[in-house]
C-alpha cells in the first residue's frame, strides 16, 4: 500500500471516527440524565400538582410562555355494611371515577356509604361522608349494588412572582394569580425582559381543600446571562462542544502528521 493510500486510510478512518463521536453526543437521551424531583405521597390537604414546563431556567427572546402541570387525581372510598350484622360485606378505593358495583348481595337491609378521601396524598383524620343511605335487597337470588355518587371536581391556581431586592434580602411578590382554572396550562405574556420570576401551582376541590402548593421555579426573561447558563447547565451543550473540539484536534493532528511526513 502506498504512503498515500495510507494517508487517504487513515483520514477516511479519523473523519468516521469523528462523525461518530457527534453523531452520539447529539443522539443520546440527556433528558434521562436530568435530576426529576419525586412527589411527596403524604400531605395533609392533598399533595401539589407536577410541574412540567417550563423548568427552571433562561428564556430568551420569550413573550410569553404557557405553563403546563400534570391533573391531580381524587380519590374516594366505598364501603356496604349489613345493617343487622354489622359485618362489612364490601370495601373498595377508587381513584377520579364516581361509580362502583359490589358482588352479589343476599336478601338483606346494607348501610352504603361514600368517603371523600381527598386528593391524592390527603392524610384526613376524618374522611367527609359524600353518600350514606340503607338500601334493601328483596330478591331471593340476591344481586349487586350500582352505586353512583356526585363527584368532587378540582381546579387550580397559579401563582407568578416576581424577584426583587431591598437592603439585601430578596422579597418575591405575587404579581399575578389567576384562580378556578378547569385544564392543567395557562399562558401568561406580561413579563418584563431581564427580571426574574418564580411560578407555582396548588389544586383546590370543590369540597373546600387546597392542595400544598408546588415548590417555586424559577425563570428568568431575556436576561444576560442566557448564553452562559445554556454553556454550563444544560448537559448537551458542554459534551457537543467537546465531540467538536475533538474532531478539530484530530484533524490538526492527521494535518501536523501530513506536513511531518512532507518535510
Amino acid at each position: 500500500m502506498s504512503n498515500r493510500t495510507t494517508i487517504w486510510f487513515r483520514d477516511a478512518l479519523v473523519i468516521t471516527f469523528s462523525i461518530y463521536i457527534v453523531f452520539s453526543i447529539s443522539a443520546a437521551s440527556w433528558d434521562n440524565l436530568k435530576v426529576v424531583d419525586s412527589p411527596p405521597d403524604s400531605c395533609k390537604t392533598g399533595c401539589p400538582p407536577l410541574l412540567n414546563f417550563p423548568e427552571e431556567g433562561y428564556f430568551h427572546y420569550t413573550n410569553s410562555i404557557t405553563f403546563d402541570w400534570d391533573p391531580v387525581s381524587v380519590n374516594y372510598r366505598v364501603s356496604v355494611t349489613d345493617d343487622d350484622t354489622g359485618e362489612l360485606v364490601f370495601d373498595g378505593n377508587y381513584t377520579n371515577s364516581n361509580t362502583a358495583t359490589t358482588g352479589r348481595l343476599s336478601t338483606g337491609t346494607y348501610l352504603v356509604r361514600v368517603y371523600y378521601t381527598g386528593i391524592s396524598g390527603s392524610t384526613f383524620d376524618t374522611y367527609p361522608i359524600l353518600k350514606s343511605e340503607l338500601v334493601d335487597i328483596v330478591k331471593e337470588s340476591g344481586e349487586k349494588l350500582a352505586i353512583i355518587w356526585s363527584e368532587v371536581t378540582v381546579s387550580y391556581t397559579i401563582e407568578i412572582k416576581l424577584h426583587s431586592e431591598s437592603e439585601g434580602n430578596l422579597n418575591l411578590a405575587i404579581i399575578h394569580e389567576k384562580s378556578k382554572l378547569e385544564n392543567t396550562e395557562y399562558t401568561y405574556s406580561d413579563f418584563t425582559n431581564g427580571r426574574t420570576y418564580s411560578w407555582s401551582v396548588y389544586a383546590q376541590d370543590s369540597k373546600g381543600y387546597d392542595s400544598l402548593a408546588s415548590p417555586l421555579r424559577e425563570l428568568n426573561i431575556d436576561t444576560t446571562k442566557f448564553l452562559a447558563f445554556e454553556v454550563f447547565n444544560n448537559w448537551e451543550v458542554p459534551f457537543l462542544l467537546l465531540g467538536v473540539m475533538m474532531v478539530i484536534a484530530l484533524q490538526a493532528g492527521v494535518f501536523l502528521a501530513r506536513e511531518e511526513r512532507d518535510d
